[in-house]
């Protein structure tokens, strides 16, 4: 066919098509935001801060993820996990979860545990806000989780990039947001729970944790520190290929 035959609108359609490819090229994020250095969990959390001391025990933690049948979608969604129980000098236990993602976009990011601890069986009784360590306003979440077999206080936060997540909603804003500037953040779900015998005990079990995860902050370098809250600025988030 003649280049003066073929249709005008198909001259359009093809500059419209190499608009929106270009388009997409140049609203791929390139960059990934992540703390100083290599993660590594396991060496970045200490095994014994202020009163506290790692002690391996029996007590099965709820999952970090949900599952698809009978598969685990950890992998999917974190690259890696850590999960530890605490005792202090009063012989008080508090359980530490802390799942860690290098890459959150918005078909992959972090579970809430609201969603995890329902699909494994758990009611949610309780559910208000509580402030994060480290990071003002309201952002983290204090629940209650019950099952037929147990009673869990729960605390947890959510950071992504550089900012405390305050829902699912303003976690995919603030994804699209780092998106536009070509920046793919990083992502940790940082959360303790305690198993109870009753709802008489959620109180103080709520206090002993915050009391926990501020000591545990307070140990913490700087740069090990903006793992589980955020910088302060962009210069320690850092930006790498």
């Amino acid at each position: 066919m003649n280049a003066k035959h073929i249709p005008a609108w198909t001259w359009v359609w093809s500059v419209a098509m190499g608009a929106a490819v270009a388009l997409a090229a140049w609203l791929t994020p390139t960059h990934s935001m992540v703390v100083p250095g290599s993660v590594d969990l396991e060496a970045a959390i200490p095994k014994a801060f202020g009163q506290w001391t790692h002690m391996p025990t029996a007590a099965m933690q709820v999952n970090l993820a949900l599952k698809r049948g009978d598969d685990d979608l950890s992998d999917q969604v974190y690259d890696q996990i850590l999960m530890r129980t605490y005792r202090n000098v009063k012989g008080e236990s508090v359980m530490l979860a802390l799942a860690w993602g290098r890459q959150q976009r918005q078909e992959v990011k972090i579970h809430r545990p609201e969603l995890c601890y329902v699909a494994q069986g758990f009611t949610i009784s309780t559910n208000r806000p509580f402030e994060p360590i480290g990071s003002p306003g309201p952002s983290g979440r204090a629940m209650v989780a019950t099952h037929p077999r147990r009673v869990e206080p729960v605390l947890y936060w959510v950071r992504i990039g550089n900012t405390i997540s305050s829902s699912a909603w303003n976690t995919r804003l603030y994804i699209l947001s780092e998106g536009l500037k070509g920046r793919i953040p990083d992502g940790i779900l940082v959360r303790t729970s305690q198993i109870v015998r009753t709802t008489d005990g959620v109180a103080r079990s709520h206090e002993l944790q915050s009391a926990f995860l501020r000591e545990l902050v307070d140990a913490l370098p700087t740069e090990h520190k903006a793992l589980l809250v955020p910088v302060v600025s962009d210069t320690l988030a850092g930006l790498s290929r």
